[in-house]
């Protein structure tokens, strides 16, 4: 986000209008992969219907933009009052911090040993921060202090796979909001991703 700040100048448009749809396909493609991973499909519905309804319940979507609002005010940036600008950065905050990608990568590494997944997203992630960064200043960066509040509980691997399909899922509506096709409330679905480990657990217990 930082050398995207720096070199903005340096970076032709075309790049900048043309990159930011190639993450979003390359983000619909690793979540229509990991939606196969389902241990149980009907969990994983259950689970995004319900916590969508939570999300939207508790306006999750609205409640992240009032912050974003009140921070581009208490720093007086000139983005403040720019609705266009504070959707965007809430697709970049669904998209670097609250996607399964990075939480999974490194639950699957380590259970399994695979960096794959991980590295992929972070190969994802270090060319949109730049590109991003061009487009949205600073504000790219400060995206990543919410990142290191995750704490991975334990999981088998039924409610790994379960919960993996459940992100796949925000994985493509995130990917369709940054192509721009649709703005999926993708803040708003991320309650399903708290639900599908219980659920997956009762499911394996009482149904198999």
């Amino acid at each position: 986000g930082l050398a995207g700040t720096l070199f903005s100048g340096f970076i032709p448009k075309r790049v900048k209008e043309t990159l930011p749809l190639i993450f979003g396909v390359i983000t619909l493609c690793m979540g229509s992969t990991l939606v196969n991973k389902a241990s149980a499909l009907p969990v994983v519905v259950m689970a995004l219907i319900v916590g969508s309804v939570i999300g939207e319940l508790v306006f999750a979507e609205s409640f992240l933009a009032k912050c974003i609002r009140a921070l581009f005010r208490l720093a007086k940036s000139k983005h403040c009052g720019n609705e266009t600008y504070i959707v965007n950065i809430i697709t970049l905050v669904s998209a670097f911090c609250f996607g399964s990608m990075g939480i999974f990568g490194a639950i699957n590494e380590g259970i399994t040993g695979s960096t794959d997944i991980l590295l992929t997203k972070a190969v994802l992630d270090l060319f949109s921060g730049i590109v991003f960064g061009t487009l949205f200043g600073l504000s790219v960066s400060l995206i990543a202090i919410p990142q290191f509040a995750f704490l991975a509980p334990y999981m088998t691997p039924g409610m790994l796979s379960d919960f993996t399909a459940c992100g796949g899922v925000i994985f493509v509506a995130t990917g369709l909001r940054m192509c721009g096709i649709k703005i999926f409330p993708v803040i708003n679905m991320l309650p399903s991703m708290l639900i599908i480990m219980p659920l997956s657990a009762l499911w394996a217990r009482y149904v198999g």
